[in-house]
């Protein structure tokens, strides 16, 4: 598999999976005391951060109910 091939799966998977091959290189990359250059480009998993969490029902609890569990 050569660097274009590489390049092109790496494309093909979603985005959360895209962050995860970015970490482990970055993992590898430190532990082996290589610096990972920034390219100023936001990580996949920093944009999927970056959006807003709806949460669709919410109910705060009580101070007693929150002790109780």
């Amino acid at each position: 598999m050569g660097y274009a091939d590489l390049i092109r799966t790496l494309q093909s998977l979603p985005q959360d999976k895209q962050a995860e091959v970015f970490d482990f290189v970055e993992f590898l990359a430190t532990r082996s005391g290589i610096g990972v250059p920034t390219t100023g480009k936001a990580r996949p998993i920093t944009a999927f951060f970056g959006q807003p969490f709806r949460v669709e029902s919410f109910q705060p609890l009580s101070r007693d109910d929150a002790n109780a569990r």
